[in-house]
């Protein structure tokens, strides 16, 4: 894509007079000792040479300079291969972005001035060649401004050719090393053309005048019009970017890769995607600091003619940070580094730009897939991350996704020669690979934006070595024989934790008064000016045998004024003390292993009275009296024990039986809370008005409410963010029945899909997909070894053996020991007024004890519906990076109730940045989504869920603008 200023124009008669000084000379070849740089402002000293300056492309265009930047290997120079990086655009420079602020030596990250040494430069392996093509770009010059007017694809191929030639007698002596390709975005063009005129030209001369190329790695490219677009919409809809309804509108009115129509071009006037965010790195922050060359850029008909078209496009920023371009752009205009560089010799009369706003594109080929599959037969090396000889794609880009990578892929007909498996960096996950018959690799970088040497560095370096060493990428087994370990040691213990039990003590806690559970002195508490409380609550009269523990904040302020909220978790059988209020939104964080709690800035006791139950008997500190009990759980019997709770927790706190009610929760509590609201609803019309719970309303997160449209969510999510291949998406919904009314199918194929499916997250964290996983082995807690196989939602998958090799609930492993530890102390059970009757076994964050789960109705809908047609607020929330309940599941689920869309879908903001979208729905449904938050949305985006939290409550909308 390419981008002109507005209030920059092509030549005209009276900008004439300005090229006198470019006229008056052309910078010659010469020799490369005159090319040398030293004493470049701001370097850090190393022990490598560089060089920049022209190289002319005569004698048939001597009119025509191209600029380049040169850096010798930093070892073993003569040996390296020769590498040449091209950026894309069309229009943009290799050196301002490529070389200055990704994968050179020599990074412009300041306003300074200084340099900063780039410990990942990929000069680190090859000798690398940074050119600014075509002329017009950077400090690239013509002196027929005529040149400027006429530039596109095949003349670009053709001066980079010359221009190789032309250097190649400036630098001899790497002649005859092996030489790669590589460069990313619109450079998905630039690359395979150039490899085709090399290739072409090597058939046509002497050995001795050949270019030795070996292979071209093409990352994030640009490669076939009609996929390229297709996947740009269905990335942004798999990502919640837009809505279910402009997807559909963009899908039905275009054909990709036929001719604009009005009636497309008027339904992409909907895809706004992108107005708030980075479309490159759809993660990270946007900057506000002015640049510039982001300033008054206009579209240009080059790729993607479908988008490109809409006005909106050219005001998205170039693919590069908004932040560092324009210290780019200003180093690069300083008259001291030009002459340093041997740069604008010639006095242009435009100031340096990173993408160039002075060149018309008058050619563009729609694919470039024949040219690939043409060098593919030619025996060249091609890597695609996203395309090329080897090809890769950083998998948060919107802006050329790896959604329409395979899409190209998939219509290239390779065939699959190593099948598609994750690649390792250390010991963390770097992404995934799959190789192709012929020679084509196409690789996946986790988590990186476009530019995947600028986010992920290391990576990318391993990356690169591996493409010119021609070596598998790196595979580990030793996480995954560590998991294998504990899940043998899980299936061993099992038996032995039954029969080790010992027999329960027949106690009964009376429920007593709310002084009693005042909690005075717990270890590590930071000092507060609230009150909490905490203790049991039994179930009588009906159940005496039971009681239940909780954990109770008032209000950070005007406590007797603000609602009283319920949170609780899911499992079934987890925590809400050791997750809820220990992990994510409570005042009091366990975070280390020391034993110090953290304060929570962004606790929800901020905006509410906060309590948090372990539900049912079994979990945490919850028991029964009667062991059988702990054999007839289910939702039904959670829903009944929980309401018996609440009615008992109001008589020992009587003053908030009046307050505002709601019900929070998240992952299984997509159960939990409708089925409890369902049945505060019903008894409340049952009961005098003094004796009803408040109840206003409930909102989940990341929830579990309809199998059905949950293990499609699951799976369609895993293969739209380059988690599972192709082939096993395909035969996982052809196999198991994903796209019909009953998914009940447990065939043999099914069974070894889904297998193959689960070991797809071995090696990451399902319920945040880019985050680290931990592999302290200290993390391992014994309630990830002990916890039984409970079949429910979606129970295709959770009735399989691998699925308890997952961590327990979703949870970061690395803390959840430190909980786990912290709550079995005595002296913190001591103040919690916690384990009264010295169980039998120790505290887990998910139970131990509860041995099935009985009773998991395979939807929730109907209770939401009913609830809505009731007149309860709802609202639904969904981190968009989990894999677990992913909101591609929620919002199938949505869609599946039919509900008539009153607010139409738009970004929201906490501060200055988007924190997710926001659709409403007639009948006080919300559906909102945070933006790169994880399964446990108050861990990953702790501000982000106070300010969702707070507008809930208040029932008024999210905010719609910056700060």
């Amino acid at each position: 894509m390419l981008f002109v200023n507005k209030e920059a124009r092509a030549f005209n008669d009276g900008e004439e007079r300005t090229l006198a000084a470019v006229r008056s000379g052309v910078a010659a070849c010469g020799n490369k000792e005159d090319d040398l740089v030293t004493g470049l402002p701001g370097q850090p000293p190393v022990n490598f040479r560089h060089y920049s300056g022209y190289v002319n492309l005569g004698p048939r265009q001597k009119q025509k300079s191209l600029f380049y930047w040169f850096f010798e290997a930093q070892q073993n120079t003569a040996r390296r291969p020769l590498v040449l990086w091209l950026n894309g655009g069309p229009g943009c420079s290799a050196i301002a972005t490529g070389a200055a602020q990704e994968l050179g030596p020599f990074l412009v990250h300041t306003k300074g001035g200084n340099l900063t040494f780039n410990e990942f430069s990929w000069n680190k392996e090859a000798n690398i060649l940074f050119l600014e093509a075509p002329v017009g770009v950077g400090f690239s010059y013509s002196n027929n401004s005529t040149d400027l007017q006429n530039l596109g694809d095949q003349v670009t191929a053709e001066d980079s050719l010359v221009f190789l030639i032309n250097w190649f007698k400036k630098f001899p002596e790497f002649r005859s090393n092996e030489f790669y390709i590589t460069g990313e975005s619109y450079a998905g063009h630039y690359v395979p053309q150039l490899a085709e005129v090399i290739h072409d030209r090597n058939k046509k001369v002497t050995r001795d005048s050949r270019i030795n190329l070996k292979g071209i790695m093409i990352g994030n490219p640009v490669i076939n019009e009609a996929t390229d677009a297709a996947g740009i919409v269905d990335y942004a809809w798999s990502h919640a970017l837009i809505s279910d309804e402009v997807h559909k509108l963009i899908h039905d009115s275009c054909r990709f890769g036929d001719k604009l129509t009005a009636q497309c071009n008027k339904s992409f006037t909907a895809f706004t995607a992108y107005a708030a965010i980075n479309i490159y790195s759809i993660y990270t922050p946007v900057c506000f600091s002015s640049s510039p060359s982001s300033k008054n850029h206009t579209r240009v008909m080059s790729d993607h003619n479908l988008l490109t078209s809409q006005n909106i496009w050219g005001r998205l920023p170039y693919a590069y940070d908004p932040c560092t371009p324009h210290y780019a752009e200003k180093y690069f205009n300083r008259k001291d580094v030009q002459v340093a560089l041997h740069a604008n010799v010639t006095n242009l009369p435009y100031p340096y730009t990173a993408c160039s706003s002075v060149i018309k594109w008058t050619e563009a080929p729609t694919t470039v897939i024949p040219i690939i599959q043409k060098l593919l037969k030619g025996g060249l090396r091609i890597w695609i991350y996203r395309t090329g000889s080897f090809g890769y794609s950083g998998d948060t880009d919107g802006r050329l996704p790896v959604t329409s990578t395979r899409y190209s892929l998939r219509k290239m007909r390779l065939k699959v020669e190593s099948p598609w498996r994750s690649w390792f960096h250390k010991s963390e996950v770097a992404g995934w690979v799959e190789t192709y018959a012929g020679g084509l690799t196409f690789v996946t970088v986790r988590g990186a934006g476009h530019q995947v040497p600028l986010f992920a560095p290391a990576q990318s370096l391993t990356l690169f070595s591996h493409f010119l060493a021609s070596l598998p990428l790196p595979s580990s087994q030793v996480l995954a024989m560590k998991k294998n370990a504990l899940w043998l040691l899980l299936v061993l213990m099992l038996p032995a934790i039954a029969c080790s039990r010992k027999p329960e003590k027949k106690v009964t806690v009376s429920s007593g008064r709310k002084e009693e559970d005042l909690v005075t002195g717990l270890p590590g508490q930071p000092p507060v000016n609230f009150r909490h409380y905490a203790g049991y609550v039994d179930l009588g009269p009906r159940q005496k045998q039971k009681s239940l523990f909780y954990w109770f904040f008032e209000a950070q302020h005007n406590s007797s004024g603000r609602p009283l909220v319920l949170w609780l978790n899911g499992g079934p059988g987890c925590s809400s003390v050791a997750y809820g209020a220990a992990q994510e939104l409570g005042p009091f964080l366990v975070r280390t292993n020391g034993g110090n709690l953290t304060f929570n800035d962004f606790s929800w006791n901020k905006e509410a009275n906060m309590l948090f139950l372990e539900a049912p008997v079994g979990v945490g500190f919850s028991y029964t009296n009667n062991s059988v009990d702990l054999g007839k759980l289910g939702d039904h019997v959670t829903a009944e024990d929980s309401l018996d709770f609440l009615i008992n927790w109001f008589t020992k706190f009587p003053e908030f039986r009046s307050s505002d009610f709601y019900l929070t929760g998240e992952s299984y509590a997509g159960h939990y809370v409708p089925q409890l609201a369902e049945v505060i609803y019903d008894r409340n019309k049952k009961v005098p008005i003094d004796s009803r719970i408040n109840l206003k309303g409930f909102m989940i997160g990341n929830a579990a409410i309809n199998e059905e449209t949950d293990m499609a969510g699951l799976v369609d999510y895993a293969w739209s963010h380059a988690i599972v291949s192709d082939e096993l998406h395909s035969n996982l919904h052809s196999t198991c029945g994903l796209d019909e009314e009953q998914t009940s199918n447990t065939t043999i194929q099914c069974y070894e899909n889904i297998k193959a499916f689960m070991e797809a997250y071995n090696d990451i964290d399902i319920y945040s997909i880019y985050t680290p996983v931990c592999l302290s082995s200290d993390s391992s807690s014994s309630s990830s070894q002990r916890r039984p196989k409970l079949v429910v939602s979606p129970s295709l998958f959770t009735y399989h053996d691998m699925w308890d090799k997952f961590p327990a609930s979703g949870y970061d492993p690395c803390t959840e020991a430190y909980t786990e530890n912290y709550f079995n102390r005595k002296d913190v059970q001591v103040a919690l007024h916690a384990n009264v009757t010295n169980l039998p076994y120790p505290y887990t964050p998910c139970s131990g004890v509860i041995r099935r789960w009985g009773e998991a109705p395979s939807t929730v809908l109907p209770i939401i519906q009913k609830l809505l047609k009731g007149g309860l607020r709802i609202w639904i929330y969904s981190g968009d990076t989990d894999g677990r309940v992913p909101v591609t599941s929620t919002r199938y689920s949505i869609k599946k109730m039919g509900s008539k869309v009153e607010l139409p879908w738009r970004s929201w903001f906490h501060e200055s940045q988007v924190a997710g979208w926001v659709e409403t729905y007639a009948g006080g449904l919300t559906f909102a989504t945070v933006r790169g938050a994880g399964h446990q949305v108050p861990v990953f985006a702790p501000a982000q869920s106070l300010t969702l939290f707070s507008h809930f409550l208040s029932s008024t909308p999210l905010p719609s603008k910056r700060f």
